[in-house]
């Protein structure tokens, strides 16, 4: 966490269309790319997760509230947006737009571990299967959608753009293999879950769930634990599956497993096109993974 960049004055005016009580501390999360989230306690001394929306839409908050129910009652904690006003889960302050949640105790995990990587890819099961029968409707929060990826592509001139388009190229065919979808999450990386003892306690951020391949899910989140340890690529592979399969409703097939290095791909060449258009220092780490999984892939053919 670092300072936040509104004071406690500017958000006490955002706060108050919620509540008659001021905030008195507040600091910024760093992790989070697309919004502005907040960690805010009040005069009352109770603490909120304050975000402010920068291109989600109203509907897109209304499904999240569906989905956090049904996460909540499969036993899986998430932060519940709250009522602003009866029935309305968005704030309008001004030019501003926010929802807030209560804040969850915990923390995000530090250190990657088998068994944490394991409980990553129960985790993804636990979602998939909760998740059910869900609508998603279409939202520029979905940044591994194939449309909104290729937007960032058109956009960007920068020197690596022939080794985004080759890892895009060659990873995109996943959606054509036919292979089970599901609700994903999109986004289930080390930022977005609290964990206690190895384990996961608390999933965060469902703005960038859509309907999709699901295993596009699981290589999101392998690129986390790629960021976040030494493990080899198949030990990585391994311990997800593992994880995945001892909870879900319906495992991974043999088809998936034999393209999971193809959803690598096309994850790594999402993820660093969107940095590349940020200008992060991600970008290349992600170019690295996608490579790497290209050629695996292409041995194992």
């Amino acid at each position: 966490m670092s300072e936040t960049v509104l004071g406690p004055e500017q958000l006490t005016d955002i706060f108050h269309d919620y509540s008659d009580a001021d905030i008195v501390e507040a600091t910024r999360s760093t992790e989070a790319f697309a919004n502005e989230v907040y960690d805010v306690t009040d005069s009352a001394g109770q603490r909120f997760f304050l975000k402010i929306l920068k291109t989600q839409l109203p509907e897109v908050v209304a499904t999240e509230v569906q989905m956090q129910q049904r996460l909540l009652a499969s036993g899986l904690r998430t932060p519940e947006y709250l009522e602003i006003k009866s029935g309305e889960y968005v704030g309008d302050h001004g030019d501003i737009r926010f929802i807030l949640s209560k804040y969850i105790p915990g923390e995000s995990p530090r250190d990657v571990t088998p068994e944490l990587i394991e409980s990553f890819g129960a985790t993804l099961a636990k979602i998939h299967d909760a998740l059910k029968g869900v609508d998603i409707p279409p939202s520029n929060m979905q940044w591994l959608n194939p449309e909104r990826v290729q937007e960032d592509l058109d956009g960007y001139e920068g020197d690596v753009k022939p080794e985004l388009i080759k890892l895009l190229d060659a990873g995109r065919v996943i959606f054509d293999r036919n292979l089970p979808m599901a609700v994903t999450h999109g986004d289930l990386w080390m930022s977005n879950v609290f964990a206690e003892n190895n384990n996961i306690t608390s999933v965060f951020d469902l703005e960038t769930a859509e309907y999709t391949v699901r295993l596009v899910d699981l290589a999101r989140t392998y690129t986390s634990m790629r960021f976040n340890s030494d493990l080899s690529s198949d030990e990585i592979i391994k311990l997800l599956t593992k994880g995945y399969d001892s909870i879900a409703e319906t495992p991974l097939t043999s088809e998936e497993r034999a393209n999971f290095n193809l959803a690598i791909v096309f994850v790594a060449g999402a993820c660093a096109t969107w940095h590349a258009v940020h200008g992060t220092r991600y970008r290349d780490p992600y170019i690295k993974f996608g490579d790497e999984a290209l050629t695996e892939g292409i041995k194992n053919e």
